[in-house]
Parts: C-alpha cells; sequence; structure tokens
C-alpha cells in the first residue's frame, strides 16, 4: 500500500469511529463514559498506527496525557500526547514532521486530530521530543504544581518498553510524594481561583461554560486529583487515572462522604454527556452551551437542574480548593479610572487574560494582577496616552512572562511602576527597548552599567545592553527635564565607552595602533536618541594586517544583531574620496586630503571631527586656514538647496531655519572666516560667530530639544511634524503645550532664523 494510500485510510478509519461516536451522543443512545471509552480507544489505535508508520524501529515512545491518558476522550479535543526519545540520537525532526503533518493536515478526507504537545518538558519553548534525560531534569528540578496534576493521567500508548517503564516510573515519583507538601494546597486553591478567573466571563446567562465554567468538568478534575496528589505517595492505590475510579476510592478511603462522591460522579458525567453533545452537532472543540438554542429533549431536561448542580459541584470543591472569585468585570476595572472607550476595554481585557510563566505560577500570578490594578491608576494619574501606554503594556507582559519576579518587584518599588508608567505612557520608543529586553530592568533600578567581561561574546552583550540602558536612563530623565546639554553628553560619552571597549578587546587580538575620529554628531559630543555613529578609522603609520582585521571587525561586531538589535549603526561615507576610498587611512594623508582635495563640503564635516580616546591633536590647522572660495560657496550654497525644500512643511531637520540649514551655515561660515574653534560641538561653531548669532543658538537649542522629545514619542525615527498625525499630540503633550501653540512655536523660529541667516551666512543665499 503507498503511503498516501495508508495516510487516507487512516483518516477516513477517523472519520467513521467520530461518525459512530457523534451520533450516539447526539441522539442520547449510549452512556457518556461509552462514548468516551470507546473514543479514546479509537484514538489510542489510530495514534498506534499514524507512530508506527512514522516512528519505526525508532527508541521512541508515545504517552497520552488528559482525558486520552485517563480513557475519557470527548468527541471534539485536541489530544493531549508527549513523546520521548531514548538519547538524541535516537531524535528524527523528519519522522517529527511526518507524524504531525499525518495528524494534523486537513485534506478532503479531513484529518486524524488536532494535536497538543505542550504538556512536555519547558512547555511551547521546550523540545519537541524531550529526551529521557532531559524529561527528568527539567521535572526533577523545575516541574510545577499544575504538572504534578497533568502527570496524574500520563498513560503509555505505544513505543519503545524500556523510555516507557523508566518515564511511568519517574512522573509516578514526580507527582505522588512520600510526604505532605505543606504548600500544595495553597498552590491548588490559587490555580483554581486563576482558572475560574480567567474564564468566568465565558459563562453568562445565555450560556454555560460546561468545562471551565464555576461547578464545571475542570472543578470536578481537579478536585479529584488534587486528592490523589495529596493521598496517593502513602496510599499508591489512589495512582489511577479515571476520574470515576479516582472518586470512587476517595469515598471508599472516607476522604470524601459518600453522597458528595456520588454527586460528583453522576454530575461530572452529566456535563461530559452534554459536552459531547455540543462538539458532536459541528466537530468544533466547544465546550459552551446555549440555552436559547434548539436542543433535543434530553438537553433541555438537563437544563432544569443543571445551574443548581454546578452550584452544588463550587460548594463541594471549594471546601478543598477555595472560593471561586467573584465576577470582576473589565468595565468595573476600568471605571475606576474614567476610562468608558470600548477599544480600550477590549484591549484591558486581553491583558488580564495573559498568564504569567513561572515555577511559582499562582504567588506571581496574584503579584501580577496586584501590579496590573496598581499600573492603571498610575497611568491614568500621569495623564500619559492611555492606550498606547496599555498597548505597551500588553507586549511587556508578554515579555515578561518568563521573568514573572518583575512584578514583585515593581510592587515593592513604588517609584520604579511610576517611572515604567511614565515611559508606557509617554515614550513608544523607550517602551520598546524594555518590552524587548524587560530583563534590563534590574539593570534599570539600581543604573549599573559599568561591568566588562574579558570574553569578547560576553562583552558585546554587554556593550548592547550598555546602550540600551544609556537611552532608557536618559530618555527617562529627558522626558521631565528636558535638559538637553546633559542628554547629548551622555548619549556621546555612553558611545565613546562602548567603541573604547570594543577597540582595546579587538586589539588585544590583533595587536594595532588604529583610531577612530568620530563625525557629525557623534563627533560634536551631540548624539541623539536612535542616531548612527559617523567616524573614519586612522593609524599612525601605513595600515598593516592587524590593522584593517581590526577595523573589519569592529564594523562587523558592532552592527550584527543582538538581543535588542545591533549595538549601533554606522555611517563611513565621510572617509576620503566616499565610499571608494580606503577603509583605513593615515593621518599624514587625511591631513593632506583635508589640506589640498577635500572639497568644501567635505571639509565642513571635518569640523566636527573628535578622536576617541586619549589623542588629542586637533586636525583643524590641516585646512581651516584655505577658507572658502566663492566657487565653493556657490557649490555650498547649491547643496543647501538641495537639501532643503521650498514648502511649508515643518522638518526640524530639512526645513529653511530648521536644523541643517543652521548648522551648515555655521560650518560655512567658520571655515569662510579662518575661524578656529575650541571643539568640535555645534554650540561652539555657533558661538564664535558672535553676538548677532546668540538668537540662533537659542533657536536651534530649541529645535533640537524638540527633535529630542519627538524621538521618544514618535513610534518611529521621524523628523517631520505632522499636524494631525497623534505624535504631533503626544509630542505637544510632552513639551506641555497646547498643539497650536507648538505649531506656531516651530514656525516662528524657523522664520526667525531665516531672517538672521541672511545677515549671518557667507553663502549667497537667493533675497
Amino acid at each position: 500500500m503507498s503511503n498516501v494510500a495508508i495516510e487516507e485510510k487512516l483518516r477516513l478509519e477517523r472519520n467513521e469511529a467520530w461518525t459512530r461516536c457523534a451520533l450516539l451522543a447526539k441522539a442520547d443512545l449510549t452512556s457518556a463514559p461509552s462514548v468516551c471509552r470507546s473514543w479514546s480507544q479509537d484514538a489510542d489505535r489510530l495514534l498506534t498506527e499514524a507512530f508506527n508508520y512514522c516512528f519505526a524501529d525508532q527508541a521512541i515512545a508515545l504517552f497520552a496525557l488528559g482525558k486520552l491518558g485517563s480513557n475519557e476522550l470527548n468527541l471534539s479535543s485536541d489530544v493531549d500526547i508527549l513523546l520521548v526519545a531514548q538519547d538524541e540520537e535516537s531524535i528524527s525532526y523528519p519522522s517529527l514532521r511526518k507524524f504531525q503533518r499525518l495528524l494534523t493536515e486537513r485534506t478532503a478526507q479531513g484529518y486524524i486530530f488536532r494535536v497538543d504537545f505542550d504538556l512536555r518538558p519547558g512547555g511551547k519553548q521546550g523540545p519537541l521530543i524531550p529526551t529521557l534525560e532531559q524529561f527528568k531534569d527539567y521535572y526533577g528540578n523545575y516541574g510545577e504544581t499544575w504538572e504534578r496534576l497533568a502527570f496524574v493521567r500520563l498513560r503509555f500508548i505505544t513505543g519503545n518498553s524500556f523510555i516507557q517503564d523508566e518515564v511511568l516510573a519517574f512522573s509516578k515519583k514526580f507527582s505522588f510524594r512520600r510526604h505532605l507538601d505543606f504548600t500544595l494546597l495553597e498552590d491548588l486553591k490559587t490555580l483554581r481561583s486563576k482558572i475560574q478567573g480567567h474564564y468566568w466571563a465565558r459563562s453568562q446567562d445565555d450560556v454555560i461554560d460546561l468545562k471551565l465554567g464555576v461547578g464545571g468538568i475542570r472543578d470536578v478534575e481537579l478536585f479529584a486529583h488534587a486528592l490523589q496528589v495529596i493521598h496517593g505517595g502513602r496510599d499508591t492505590t489512589l495512582q489511577i487515572k479515571g476520574t470515576t475510579e479516582a472518586l470512587d476510592l476517595i469515598a471508599s478511603k472516607n476522604l470524601l462522604p459518600a453522597s458528595d462522591v456520588d454527586f460528583l460522579t453522576q454530575h461530572y458525567w452529566h456535563l461530559r454527556g452534554l459536552e459531547n453533545y455540543v462538539q458532536a452537532l459541528n466537530d468544533e472543540q466547544t465546550h459552551l452551551l446555549k440555552t436559547n438554542d434548539p436542543h433535543p429533549d434530553f438537553v433541555i431536561q438537563s437544563l432544569t437542574t443543571l445551574r443548581t448542580d454546578l452550584a452544588r459541584c463550587d460548594q463541594i470543591v471549594k471546601g478543598l480548593l477555595g472560593e471561586a472569585p467573584q465576577e470582576v468585570s473589565v468595565e468595573e476595572d476600568l471605571k475606576k479610572v474614567g476610562i468608558t472607550d470600548q477599544e480600550l476595554k477590549e484591549l484591558w481585557d486581553e491583558i488580564l487574560g495573559q498568564e504569567v510563566l513561572s515555577r511559582t505560577k499562582a504567588r506571581d500570578e496574584i503579584a501580577r494582577k496586584a501590579f496590573l490594578a496598581q499600573f492603571l491608576e498610575t497611568l491614568q494619574s500621569q495623564q500619559g496616552d492611555v492606550r498606547r501606554g496599555l498597548l505597551l503594556l500588553k507586549d511587556f507582559i508578554h515579555g515578561t512572562r518568563a521573568k514573572a519576579s518583575f512584578f514583585s518587584m515593581l510592587l515593592r518599588e513604588k517609584e520604579l511602576l511610576e517611572e515604567l508608567a511614565w515611559l508606557f505612557g509617554h515614550s513608544p520608543y523607550l517602551s520598546r527597548i524594555l518590552c524587548n529586553r524587560p530583563e534590563l530592568l534590574d539593570s534599570f533600578v539600581y543604573r549599573a552599567q559599568d561591568k566588562h567581561s574579558t570574553d569578547l561574546d560576553v562583552l558585546l552583550e554587554e556593550l548592547a545592553e550598555k546602550r540600551l540602558l544609556s537611552e532608557v536612563i536618559n530618555g527617562s530623565a529627558y522626558l521631565e527635564d528636558k535638559d538637553l546639554p546633559s542628554l547629548q553628553k551622555n548619549l556621546s560619552s555612553t558611545a565613546d565607552s562602548i567603541v573604547i571597549n570594543l577597540l582595546e578587546a579587538l586589539k588585544r587580538q590583533f595587536p594595532s595602533d588604529i583610531q577612530v575620529l568620530a563625525l557629525g554628531k557623534w563627533g560634536g559630543q551631540e548624539l541623539g536618541f536612535r542616531s548612527d555613529l559617523d567616524f573614519i578609522f586612522v593609524v599612525p603609520n601605513e595600515p598593516e594586517e592587524n590593522d584593517f582585521k581590526v577595523a573589519k571587525r569592529f564594523i562587523t561586531r558592532l552592527t550584527e544583531s543582538h538581543r535588542g538589535g545591533n549595538i549601533y549603526s554606522i555611517d563611513m561615507r565621510l572617509r576620503p574620496s566616499g565610499k571608494a576610498g580606503p577603509l583605513v587611512i593615515t593621518e599624514k594623508d587625511l591631513r593632506e586630503y583635508l589640506l589640498k582635495e577635500a572639497s568644501g563640503w567635505e571639509r565642513q564635516a571635518y569640523l566636527k571631527a573628535r578622536w576617541i580616546g586619549t589623542h588629542s591633536v586637533s586636525l583643524f590647522e590641516s585646512f581651516i586656514d584655505r577658507g572658502l572660495t566663492s566657487e565653493e560657496l556657490t557649490e555650498l550654497e547649491r547643496i543647501r538647496l538641495q537639501l532643503v525644500p521650498d514648502d511649508s512643511s515643518l522638518n526640524l531637520k530639512y526645513s529653511e531655519g530648521g536644523l541643517v540649514d543652521v548648522e551648515l551655515a555655521a560650518q560655512a561660515f567658520v571655515l569662510h572666516h579662518k575661524i578656529r574653534p575650541k571643539d568640535s560641538s555645534t554650540k561652539e561653531l555657533l558661538t564664535v560667530m558672535g553676538s548677532n548669532a546668540e538668537a540662533l543658538m537659542r533657536n536651534y537649542m530649541r529645535l533640537r530639544q524638540v527633535e529630542q522629545m519627538l524621538q521618544l514619542v514618535a513610534s518611529e525615527s521621524i523628523v517631520e511634524l505632522q499636524l494631525n498625525h497623534e505624535s504631533f499630540q503626544s509630542l505637544a503633550l510632552a513639551l506641555q503645550l497646547t498643539p497650536s501653540f507648538l505649531e506656531n512655536e516651530i514656525r516662528a523660529l524657523f522664520a526667525d532664523n531665516v531672517r538672521a541667516l541672511k545677515n549671518l551666512d557667507p553663502r549667497p543665499r537667493p533675497h
């Protein structure tokens, strides 16, 4: 028989078996235990055939969990299965893919099963086929209470018998402890509370959640498994998989009154029968019974007592597992802080639905919900963008699922919680850094950035973290104090430190005298958010092989991707002869080039030059005294007109009178008048223009201040202000101005700069 024929045969067999069971369930022609047992046996047979077809003669075993593990599979359930290999060499991923495809792929004949592999070591993050060693290591060291309960129903289906014996023996020791675990009951109570709180809203006046509602299927299973796990270590007869059998033993051992056990057994299978009925209608994985829909008589009859039975089940279960939570509506949560928008309600509901992943899941979940309530109130009180803040919070929670201790820390550190809410409500840029790298919070709290490893790979991660932390720390401060000089100095200092440390590490591998000459905003110690690094490599003598090795590796290490992105983006277009120029140049050749060959715009750019490290010799004398000819001034004006559009847009960088216009004019002024500035900053270049440029300097610094705030509040790097865009509204809010006032201020600054430059700019501007 061909492979296709075998696969289609299994799908047809599945359809026949399912249809038989579904007809019995829809017409109530046999008991729910009989339907579930029959369907479980069919599932075992189909899974065994599929396993043997895909994993023939491999040292792998197949196990069932969940309802299939207890031979109580419902009609449209996922099948919870676990594959375990003897060792790494036994794992065949092509066989696994074949197995997954065979079971889940839909063809004209349908599919076989939806498969859930999540009940494996490490969950979704763990290997799809763990080895025996991985299985024992994970559950021996990291297994949680809910996993102990899940393994009560672990059952071998087929495969390697040695793995069968090892896994089943270990799982019994994992689930059933000889000594009473005093934290177990507390964990179980919180587990039930969390399940009910998460799914409460699915049960409404006309809808009953048969599985996850209060007093539903999950409650009975959780209750029975809890008693098994609590007592099964000392009484091994309780180590069984079927729900009915477990409840019978619980009664026989006087762990629960017989009347309660009789009720729970009857109630459980009543619910399971209704569950099979709703799933048999359309082969859908649903547990919701809509009471107002038309139903056959046996369902209508069940509805007369169903809610009373659910309430009685709740009373029995909460005696062991605690009170189910009272309904908490999203509307009430948001009403406390005055939020009525439907979109925000839905977003808040999504946030509440996210679950924490940790070894102490129950306790961390309590901390998470307490944090959420406090965060929402804080976000609203700070008058930031609540919608944006909640969207970022959702991403942050997703990023911290494996770092649940953050929530406890944030609850303890009220100032940090307020700072986090402030960032999320005001700065998408900084918030994205923390969402992508939530572990940075620890360093953010202690402002720790100075550790450096001698291992290059570790060092690179530390430098990447240093850059991100610098932006978060300085950005957080800037949102409040708007201190532009401190911001530029700190961000530039961070870049200096990163480059020096990386260069030193590479030079230890490849001895070299290579140096970095910073240009642009970095050269002027005026770095801002999202800035590139402009620079060139310079050596004292003719470059050698090691110099090129250091330069190439420096570029690679600085720009390659690390957690949270690259360390910096770079721009080396300002090296002599541009992109075609040498990667490494001698200091002598650089001076010669600037003195004799460099065009006017290149000499302008090198006014921003600054050595990184200990080199202190200025380059200015190489080209300042050349001045600018009339032809060069005309060429510089032509370049200016290409950069500066003649329109009414509000582009902080490129509009007439904007940042670039002022910077190029100041540079042209210094070159034209052959002035040697004290340093490479734009502020110094404006200072040497004299008292007539004082207003120009004030305007320039204000535009830079606004530009840097825009980088923080916008979702992407932009310099053009679009009046109807949310980024402009956010910018005005961050600057504590009305949008109209901010628009008028920017236009006035541009106009004032244009007037000032007409008198100061040596380039032949049109009048």
